[in-house]
């Protein structure tokens, strides 16, 4: 976790490149570090780590907002760095917290996924969507006038990149055992659907562009949510 902030840091001091760039890459490669990690540590310790993460970004942003922002204010937002709202990173943590502590679903595999969907997914749709032209919607968030823009690129790119993810890391199982030819075995995974999958990313995409709450959140609970219960629907038929 230590070294999962210190990135953080010197991303946000990298020189010679785009805001958005950075968070684009800091959001990938931090998502990604924490799925990794998760396979090392044990469930009960990476929830422990996510926990004291989320709480010391509260803790930091409330009670020593100067020091945050010389730390981290390269890859904030205008109303982050004006104090208004919370970071994004906040609720990126909270997300990951609230799939890896068992609440939304039992299963670590989906958990793993929605994470991924988050690091990946997310970043792409913006990167896409700003890069492609393509029809454009508008999605009233409050009632005091306040919107958010999507794009058809930008959600295609969504629900591309997460239907990848839910193949790779849900259908596609690499084999650690090598036979004796030195050669890496694959199998396939039958117990996620194509039908879980493309729902899976259908809920990352609608989630990603909800007019309420923060797409950090929303991505890998909904995500998870959606894909738990169609697969325990699918185990539940057999």
């Amino acid at each position: 976790m230590v070294l999962v902030v210190l990135f953080q840091y010197f991303v946000a001091r990298a020189p010679n490149v785009q805001k958005e760039t950075k968070r684009r890459f800091q959001h990938a490669l931090t998502g990604h570090a924490l799925v990794q990690i998760s396979y090392i540590l044990p469930r009960s310790l990476s929830l422990a780590l996510l926990l004291i993460g989320s709480v010391g970004m509260y803790l930091a942003k409330t009670f020593f907002f100067g020091a945050f922002l010389e730390a981290f204010g390269g890859l904030l937002r205008p109303k982050e760095t004006s104090g208004e709202v919370l970071p994004g990173a906040f609720y990126f943590l909270v997300g990951t917290t609230t799939v890896v502590s068992g609440l939304v679903t039992a299963d670590m595999r989906i958990a793993r996924y929605a994470v991924e969907c988050l690091a990946l997914a997310d970043p792409m749709a913006s990167w896409i969507g700003s890069t492609i032209p393509s029809p454009k919607f508008t999605i009233a968030t409050d009632k005091n006038g306040g919107t958010r823009t999507s794009s058809l690129s930008g959600c295609l790119a969504c629900f591309g990149t997460a239907l990848g993810v839910g193949w790779w890391m849900l259908v596609v199982v690499v084999d650690s055992h090598v036979d004796g030819a030195g050669v890496a075995t694959t199998n396939m995974n039958n117990e996620f659907t194509p039908m879980t999958l493309v729902a899976g990313a259908l809920a990352c995409t609608i989630a990603e562009g909800l007019p309420f709450g923060n797409d950090n959140m929303n991505i890998p609970v909904i995500t998870a949510l959606v894909v738990d219960q169609f697969a325990a629907a699918v185990s539940a038929g057999r």
